[in-house]
Parts: structure tokens; sequence; C-alpha cells
């Protein structure tokens, strides 16, 4: 269960609050968990540093609302003011510490695809980051002191506000930028809009004005894949709302997806949902 503790740690006032927890085996196990998370008042006192596996929590997220924080890490000096964000993996060599009166939230936490989150809202060595959307993430920080602080903890919601908040970090990280998030936005419509055409990896990266092969790398930072299997993902899913929606048989929808194949169309089609089109089609239908 939670237990709310005032700290009394050296630079940590008085008014500072933190939350322990020993997540159940089947947290462990399957979901996101937390060891223990707060809100810190402290000042230019207050400093943690650990050396290469001396702390055994897996990943500490901090989101500065005022003053600045500081991290040495990996042999760099990363800094967080207001609204900004500090990621890193505890169980390396760290030293984290507070310039003049700051407040801090801040949660430590592991289990189900943690890494694979930190691994990408971190990528370049990106420990320090501004998000877009700094409101959200406290708010997100401020529901899980809620359902910590209760009695009893309930760990399935505690997981989906972790989710919610590395997710929210991921979208608004150095790596989601703008500028990029509108290529990439305006690759998919376009996409979209030509699902029924042969669209070429060259068609695709010249609606955004960059060579294919910088475009592929950014592409697969957003999405987690590349644009060919994007734009078939895009093209088996009209395909389905064709089999469901129309009467038109399997050789129209192929073509109206983009496959001039039917064969390749069935092919793929089944790869991608298990059943082909027709198999899909009976299973959507009323008898």
């Amino acid at each position: 269960m939670g237990n709310q503790q005032f700290h009394r740690e050296k630079g940590v006032y008085g008014n500072s609050l933190m939350y322990f927890h020993t997540p159940s085996t089947a947290a462990l196990e399957q979901l996101f968990y937390y060891n223990y998370c707060g809100l810190f008042y402290c000042n230019s006192l207050y400093c943690i540093r650990r050396a290469d596996n001396e702390f055994y929590e897996p990943y500490l997220f901090i989101f500065v609302k005022e003053g600045c924080m500081y991290l040495d890490y990996k042999g760099r000096r990363y800094e967080a003011h207001k609204n900004e964000c500090l990621l890193f993996d505890c169980r390396l060599a760290h030293c984290y510490y507070a310039k003049g009166d700051t407040l801090f939230q801040f949660i430590h936490f592991g289990g189900n695809i943690s890494d694979y989150y930190v691994q990408r809202i971190c990528q370049n060595d990106q420990y320090a980051f501004t998000p877009s959307n700094p409101q959200d993430l406290s708010a997100a920080l401020s529901r899980l002191l809620v359902y910590t602080g209760e009695p009893v903890p309930q760990e399935h919601m505690i997981s989906a506000a972790i989710h919610q908040l590395l997710a929210l970090c991921l979208a608004g990280s150095a790596t989601h930028s703008s500028l990029n998030g509108q290529r990439v936005i305006k690759a998919v419509r376009y996409m979209t809009d030509h699902l029924a055409e042969p669209i070429s990896l060259e068609d695709i990266a010249g609606q955004t004005g960059l060579n294919p092969s910088y475009f592929s790398r950014l592409f697969r930072r957003y999405t987690d894949t590349s644009p060919y299997d994007y734009l078939t993902n895009l093209r088996i899913s009209h395909g389905k709302m064709l089999l469901i929606t129309t009467s038109e048989s399997v050789t129209s929808i192929s073509e109206a997806c983009g496959f001039g194949d039917p064969v390749q169309f069935t092919k793929i089609f089944k790869k991608k949902s298990g059943f082909t089109p027709l198999q899909f089609r009976r299973s959507h239908t009323s008898a």
C-alpha cells in the first residue's frame, strides 16, 4: 500500500510530500509501477549523488514547477527550468540538485515497456527537455499523487496514469518538434488521399521537402514503423471498411486500396489481420 511521508532530507522543506509503494508481484510483472513519488519544495542544499549500481529503482522523472534543477549524467550537465523535465536511469551514476528555491514533482517508476519509452523520449541523449504540454504533464503527475495517496492504491489506475505520463512526454519531446510533426502529418495525409494510386517513397518524401533517407528515419521516430508499412496498414484498414460497408468484389476493393493484384491484396490482408478478405467480410456481416 502507499505510505505518505513528510520529507526531512537536507535542503527539503517540511511541507514536501513523498509516497512510498511496494508493488505487487503482478504489477512488477505486468504493469507500470512506482516505488515512490512526490512533490518537493527545496533549496540549494538539496543534492542527490549516486554511483553506478548504487540505486536500484529504474527511472526517475522530474517536472520542475518553479526554480531550476541540474543533472550530472553520462559525463554531461543538464538543466531544467520551470515547465521543463528530467528523465534518466537511476541505476547509472548521476547527481541531481537544485539551484535556489525550487518546486518539483517526481516519480520513480519502472515495469511494462518503461525501457522503450525512456529510450524513445531521451533519443540523442535528451535527458532534459522542454515539453509542448507542461500543464498536461503536471496534471498527470498530480493525478498520480491522488492515486498513490489512497488507503489502498489502485495499481491498474497507477499503471494507466504512468503510461499516460510517458505518452505525453513522448508527444511533447524534442523528437516530436512541431515542424517535424507537421511534416509527418502532411505525409500521412498524402498517403490517405492517394491510397488507390501507386505511391513511391520518393513521392511521399517529396511532400515534406526532405530526401527519402532522412524522411524515413524521421517518420519511423514518430510512428515506430516505416513509411511503406504505414501506407500498407492504411490500405488494409481502408479495405476492411470497404469489405464491411459495400458489396464490391475483392478485386474491386484491392484496386481501390492500391493493390493492382487481388492475390497480393489477399496475401497481405491475411498477414495483417489473420483472415482472408472474404473471411473478414463474413465474420463482420449478418447472416
